[in-house]
């Protein structure tokens, strides 16, 4: 019953929308006709066989019509039919769009002008260069062209279907008026990130049937909002058959310039070859030539000019000079570095230029240096050639162990040394500090801790207190074990070490063959910048050379050269050291140990090299004396250059000078929205460590205005606990720009600190033209084969509507005619009552 009535309700589209069960309604219906011919073939009265049959017609009609109305059925009807799909815009409203593009070419200053309705849309652009060339913003450039009148665009793409506008940034807002723009005009680009790709997969995620015919984007190609390439995006949209159609917003013919790094040493000797890596970034600039000067003072010491430019991260030149008198005698002891991109081609404006400058003292003289050690050892041997051959440097040395008859032939020997009773040097304290302090600096090896008397090694100290230097290679058979185990009282050489150790005595064979595990040390972290342990030109590469395994984050290199950062080689590890327990307050460790730690209280990383300034001379302690493996194929690129800097950062003092306060940043490449550390050490004016609880310095934004809230900021500098002499602040790189730190600590001998903060290379905004190959790339991998998307300028938006092909997507008009409304009521009251008045008029009740 159900199945025949099913089918009737197909075939006559008619449907029902009651509870009643179709086949009670129908069974009801023949009991009710039944019934009414029975009553009435029955009924009582003169009634007449026609009159009978009026009246049961009726009365049958009234339960048919109670019988309609339960079911409540309802007329369907479906027609086919098709409609446009929309068309969807999406608006980049990024910070990246709110960049002031320069415009050096001709044909991007003429977008521009198009954009803004002042030449017109569908002629080729002028060739001849603008009178002037304007800065409009990427956003102002857009909401120009999107509301010109000529282009009329929004208004051409509604007619091809009806129009979706949203703005996008770190998310997509949809629901933007298309035929009112004024939210257009108030539009602020002020979002943080770009989130390009998710934005527009978004409007992928609907039936087949309402997907948009095709998306116009307005961008600069920027997209730093998520982990999905372009290339994902274009598959995606190639596979759902959507074109996409991108508007391509600003210039894509600037440059960028950026100096990155000039290494200058702090003292150069005079007469002697200085030499000063560059390393620079340029991008956009396809063509033109690079000038690269030098100046020392006001003085143009070296330069290379008309360098072919290429673009790149890392960009690397070396340009030497040879300070002379002049420069000894210049007000101003500093380099300057500037880099000059000169852009060729039509239209070619302002140069690009980047400057650095680096305090640099000149030394007049010779370093006189007196080497003295036990027995030759092999970093004695390499050392002591190194300094031969060492044009800044006039050496001499001597041996506690050595041939005394050979010594006393004279050069390179000190034969006044010989003399020895009992293996103490046996020279009275006068003409000791005489011929002391005829050395600028005292190399002080594994001697035995009786080769100088009490009162030659106080003199050694007061040499030290008066500007000399020392440096002292720690031995594993006498010092300074030695010097640690004198009697209380004695004044010895270990007194003007930066570091406090216990005795500690090492067998002449160790056990299984190795003293310790191998390691490579690491740079501490105050010491990332510092020359004393600089043996690459350029800093990143320098930190790939140390051990890995303890860097810090700080001294991390860039993601942006990581290809060769993989290639630089690390140091051939070592397999000894001498154990200390503590920085003296005051001292810096350059090198650690990637492991081990001093021991507690202290439990810092355990130094390796060290230095701190005592009076006014300089002493370092290293405590391994394996340097000479750094030679293993490499001679003296890292040996030579690692102890010559020692000896010039120890030597170098007594002859220009002590520096009073000293300042380093703990990071290599500062980077917004990172943070580091700024350290200082600073001695007082009697050359003491400086005990005050905090340091104060200021911070200078440069280049800030009176308006600028970072243009000056108060910075304490906290003292370390224990440490006198040793400060430390942390440091917010929380804008870019250049910086200066200048710090005051009351001791006549202020410092400055110059550093950059730049820009994450994905930040939103991080200088960069528009992205014009991978746009244009994108939207030719988009949408069908017949009809893929295009990239558009402005000379090309007037074409953009007639590209966008109407697409139609078919639906079904289901229209419902509901029958059980008021007329079968009116029909149902209408048949009771014409029943009524026929019974009434036949006589019966």
């Amino acid at each position: 019953m159900n199945a025949l009535f099913a089918s009737a309700e197909l075939f006559a589209e008619l449907q029902r929308r009651g509870w009643f069960p179709a086949w009670l309604a129908l069974l009801l219906a023949v009991a009710a006709v039944v019934a009414v011919g029975a009553l009435y073939v029955f009924e009582a009265g003169g009634l007449g066989v026609v009159r009978r049959l009026l009246l049961a017609g009726v009365r049958v009609a009234v339960v048919l019509v109670v019988a309609f109305l339960l079911l409540r059925p309802t007329w369907v009807r479906e027609d086919s039919a098709q409609r446009r799909r929309p068309v969807a815009v999406l608006i980049d409203v990024s910070q990246s769009m709110d960049q002031k593009d320069p415009r050096p070419a001709p044909e991007d200053h003429w977008r521009a002008a198009l954009a803004f309705d002042l030449i017109e849309p569908n002629k080729p652009l002028p060739t001849a260069p603008p009178e002037k060339e304007e800065r409009p913003s990427r956003f102002a450039v857009a909401r120009a062209a999107l509301t010109n009148p000529r282009l009329d665009l929004l208004n051409r793409l509604k007619a091809i279907g009806p129009l979706e506008v949203s703005t996008f940034g770190t998310t997509r807002s949809g629901g933007k008026d298309g035929n009112d723009l004024g939210w257009l005009k108030t539009q602020t680009p002020d979002q943080p990130r770009t989130a390009l790709i998710a934005s527009a997969l978004e409007l992928l995620n609907r039936d087949d049937n309402d997907l948009p015919a095709a998306v116009v984007v307005v961008t600069d190609g920027r997209e730093n909002g998520g982990s999905k390439t372009f290339a994902e995006l274009a598959e995606r949209f190639r596979d759902r058959k959507v074109p996409l159609h991108v508007y391509g917003v600003g210039s894509s013919s600037f440059g960028q310039l950026r100096l990155r790094d000039a290494s200058v040493p702090e003292s150069v000797f005079q007469d002697d070859i200085v030499t000063v890596p560059v390393r620079y970034a340029v991008k956009g600039v396809a063509a033109g030539n690079v000038d690269i000067v030098v100046k020392f003072g006001d003085r143009e010491v070296a330069a290379k000019r008309d360098i072919p430019v290429r673009e790149g991260d890392d960009i690397r030149e070396q340009l030497s000079f040879v300070p002379t008198q002049e420069d000894a005698a210049a007000r101003r002891q500093e380099v300057t570095v500037t880099v000059t991109v000169r852009p060729d081609g039509p239209g070619a404006r302002d140069p690009l230029t980047d400057t650095v400058t680096k305090p640099a003292q000149i030394i007049t003289k010779k370093l006189q240096v007196l080497v003295v050690e036990g027995l030759p050892r092999k970093d004695f041997q390499f050392l002591m050639r190194a300094l031969q051959r060492d044009r800044r440097v006039d050496a001499r040395f001597f041996l506690t162990e050595g041939d005394r008859d050979a010594m006393r032939l004279g050069e390179p020997w000190l034969a006044e040394f010989t003399q020895q009773v009992n293996g103490t040097l046996a020279l009275e304290r006068e003409p000791f500090r005489k011929l002391i302090n005829a050395y600028d600096l005292l190399i002080i090896g594994d001697i035995p801790g009786a080769f100088f008397t009490p009162d030659q090694q106080q003199v050694i100290k007061e040499f030290v207190t008066e500007g000399g230097g020392l440096i002292h290679i720690a031995g594993k058979v006498h010092a300074p074990h030695e010097w640690l185990s004198a009697e209380t009282g004695r004044h010895t050489i270990a007194d003007v070490l930066p570091v406090e150790a216990v005795p500690v005595k090492f067998p002449p064979r160790p056990p299984g063959g190795r003293y310790y595990q191998p390691f490579v040390p690491a740079l501490a972290p105050s010491a990332i910048r510092s020359p004393l342990v600089a043996l690459e030109d350029i800093p990143t590469d320098n930190a790939m050379l140390w051990d890995r395994t303890a860097r810090t984050e700080a001294a991390e290199p860039p993601a942006a050269a990581p290809e060769r950062a993989s290639q630089t080689k690390q140091l051939q590890p070592m397999e000894w050291y001498y154990p200390v327990t503590r920085l003296k307050p005051g001292a810096e460790a350059f090198l650690v140990h990637p492991t081990q730690r001093t021991p507690e209280p202290d439990d810092r990383p355990l130094p390796l090299l060290a230095g701190h300034y005592y009076g006014k001379g300089y002493v370092l302690f290293s405590a391994f004396d394996d340097t000479w493996k750094w030679r293993f194929n490499e001679a003296d690129r890292y040996f030579g250059r690692f102890w010559s800097q020692c000896v010039y950062q120890a030597g170098v003092p007594r002859a220009a000078g002590t520096k009073l306060t000293q300042v380093s940043l703990d990071t290599l490449e500062p980077v917004q929205g990172r943070t580091g550390q700024v350290y200082a050490r600073v001695l007082d004016e009697n050359f003491k460590a400086l005990t005050a609880d905090e340091v104060s310095a200021t911070l200078e934004r440069v280049g800030g205005g009176e308006d600028d809230k970072d243009a000056r900021i108060p910075v304490k500098l906290q003292k370390l606990s224990g440490q006198d002499g040793e400060y430390v602040a942390p440091l917010t790189f929380s804008r870019a720009g250049r910086y200066k730190l200048h710090v005051s600590p009351g001791n006549r001998s202020p410092a400055t600190l110059e550093y950059r903060v730049t820009l994450p290379p994905d930040h939103e905004q991080a200088p960069g033209s528009l992205a014009e190959a991978e746009m244009a790339k994108l939207a030719a991998e988009s949408g069908p084969a017949e009809r893929p998307g295009r990239f558009y300028r402005e000379e090309d938006l007037h074409r953009l509507p007639d590209d966008v092909k109407a697409q139609f997507a078919t639906f079904t008009k289901r229209e419902e005619v509901v029958l059980w409304n008021r007329w079968p009521l009116f029909l149902l009251i209408g048949l009771l009552s014409v029943e009524w008045f026929l019974r009434k008029f036949s006589g019966l009740s």
